[in-house]
């Protein structure tokens, strides 16, 4: 990833508390601050005397800036490029240059009014900006403060991208790291996620060859299965039929016959077979046939001769 990159994504986070202490010690870094001068009245009472010192509250420059951002809502943008100004500043100043107490207070917000009338098309008055002081600076000291910066830098206000990414680089420098290691992640993440698939997919191959061929086993014990229904279907018929035609023939036995005998030869016949079948044959009458006229002529020649 590159720093341009890195810086987009810088731009659009939200304010932290670590840009707050880097903005105060790149601040703390320009000039540095003699002790103030203490004031001293005295104060008479009926014992001793005793000496008392006034001192004029300040507020840190830590809760000065955190106050700034809360009430002027400034972005991350718009507030780290006081960078560029703090570090053109120092480079003007001497080493050797000592201010006030409060004149790390002015250059902060010298260089957020000027940042912000240079890089919003809209911005906060310096009457505005007075109120956001809390009473620690008046408009003539907020407006005096700004002039000075600009004298200092010269007018040169423009801010550009290389300035920021050089000031910027400790926060760049993370953002790229975390972006890295998120890159390294993922890859394992995909990485794993290609084996398991890679894995699932032989698995289900696997158990697709070990299934077909199971299969032809499964058909034989199918075929077996079928023929030893068939063979016991085949067996019940027979056992059937041989039960019907038992049973046919039992009946056929128990039923009187009704076919005639067939009739023995005469020489396997006894003669009490005879008698007894003679005996019980039965014989019809005779018929005495009437004897028609030309029997009676023709007969009674031969009776004449005899």
């Amino acid at each position: 990833m590159t720093d341009r990159e890195a810086l987009r994504i810088f731009s659009r986070q939200p304010v932290s508390l670590d840009m707050i202490n880097f903005l105060v010690a790149t601040t703390n870094s320009i000039i540095q601050i003699k002790p103030a001068a203490r004031s001293y009245i005295p104060c008479t009472t009926t014992s001793t005397q005793q000496i008392i010192s006034i001192k004029k509250p300040t507020i840190s420059l830590t809760n000065f800036i955190k106050n700034l951002i809360k009430y002027s809502n400034v972005q991350t943008p718009t507030l780290m490029a006081t960078l560029v100004y703090l570090n053109k500043l120092r480079n003007y100043l001497p080493a050797n240059a000592v201010g006030m107490e409060t004149t790390r207070h002015r250059i902060f917000l010298s260089a957020l009014i000027v940042a912000a009338k240079t890089l919003n098309d809209s911005s906060p008055l310096n009457k505005h900006w007075t109120k956001y002081t809390d009473g620690l600076l008046s408009l003539d000291e907020v407006n005096l403060a700004e002039r000075e910066l600009m004298s200092i830098l010269k007018w040169n206000i423009n801010i550009k991208e290389h300035e920021l990414i050089v000031m910027l680089q400790p926060f760049l420098t993370e953002i790229k790291s975390h972006l890295l290691r998120q890159q390294e992640w993922e890859s394992l993440q995909r990485i794993g996620y290609y084996r398991l698939s890679q894995k699932q997919s032989v698995n289900s191959n696997s158990s697709l060859s070990s299934s077909l061929s199971s299969s032809p086993s499964n058909y034989s014990l199918q075929g077996s299965s079928k023929s030893t229904s068939t063979s016991s279907l085949n067996s019940h018929l027979s056992l059937s039929n041989s039960t019907s035609s038992t049973s046919v023939s039992s009946y056929n036995e128990d039923r009187p016959s009704l076919t005639t005998s067939k009739r023995m030869p005469l020489s396997n016949k006894s003669i009490n077979n005879l008698n007894l079948e003679h005996h019980n044959q039965y014989t019809a009458p005779a018929i005495k046939k009437k004897r028609s006229m030309m029997s009676l002529l023709s007969s009674s020649p031969s009776r004449v001769v005899s």
